[in-house]
């Protein structure tokens, strides 16, 4: 009785497909959808315990769920009775074609691999891309999203991350060094020089206390007496306000023991012909 009626015919169309072939198939799709659940918690569940970043998560979900597809794909297509032979071998030319022209995307799509796997770049690092400072948002496959300092959305491709230097200001080090330049005229007290700068960066609460801040005499200038001063900050986020303060801290005690940030100067000789 129950082969009877496993083995009754359906007309789809111009399909005639028996009962537990219909069946098959409707258990092969709730299976993939089921196996894609499963995948999906149990990813959750490893970022919860921070066993696994989001960026990772994300790509090792996408990977799985397009796994599932295929393999569900091949099942249905198998119950309906194709030739996967004869489908793939129609369809070698054109994935071939498709594969020059998307190159670029491929390019992309593997470097996306690379950022996730590798965790050289994750989701909240802070980089330096092309002497700009970003922060990232979300690592997708083609592309990283990240944000600039003046709060633009920008999305760059993997590729220009993983291919192309990239400095990252969050993995390694927990500070990052700020550095202000300046040049004072000859004949200037270098010792109240050297203690002016010193002290513009340390009064920054930002800038922490170990390691000290350094001076350093640089060079003996065409025109002037030029100094550094580093400094070290826990985020480089905002390196750039916290080199400004410092800048206007120089400038007040500069202006306080008159001591000059000298124009360039040349020599102009002229002659003439009496």
């Amino acid at each position: 009785m129950i082969n009877e009626f496993l083995s009754k015919s359906l007309q789809f169309g111009t399909y005639d497909l028996s009962v537990q072939e219909v069946l098959e198939v409707i258990l092969a799709v709730f299976a993939g959808k089921f196996l894609i659940y499963v995948t999906r918690k149990t990813l959750s569940k490893f970022a919860k315990n921070r066993k696994l970043d989001e960026g990772r998560r994300f790509l090792i979900f996408r990977l799985a769920r397009t796994f599932i597809y295929i393999i569900t794909i091949f099942i249905v297509t198998d119950i309906f009775g194709f030739n996967l032979t004869v489908i793939w071998a129609g369809s070698a030319a054109l994935l071939v074609g498709v594969g020059i022209g998307l190159q670029s995307f491929f390019n992309d799509v593997i470097s996306g691999f690379v950022l996730l796997f590798e965790g050289g770049v994750r989701v909240g690092d802070e980089l330096e891309v092309g002497g700009d400072l970003v922060r990232v948002k979300n690592i997708a496959l083609r592309a990283t999203s990240v944000e600039t300092v003046c709060g633009d959305l920008v999305v760059m491709p993997n590729s220009k991350i993983a291919g192309d230097s990239v400095r990252n200001l969050t993995q390694g080090q927990s500070t990052t060094r700020i550095s202000v330049e300046v040049g004072v005229a000859y004949g200037s007290d270098v010792k109240i020089v050297s203690d002016i700068l010193f002290y513009s960066m340390q009064v920054q609460t930002q800038v922490v206390q170990t390691p000290k801040p350094q001076v350093i005499f640089k060079s003996f200038g065409d025109s002037s007496l030029v100094f550094e001063v580093r400094g070290w900050v826990k985020s480089p986020w905002d390196r750039k306000l916290i080199e400004s303060d410092v800048r206007f801290k120089i400038d007040a005690a500069f202006r306080e023991n008159d001591i000059t940030i000298p124009f360039p100067q040349r020599d102009v000789h002229v002659h003439t012909n009496l």
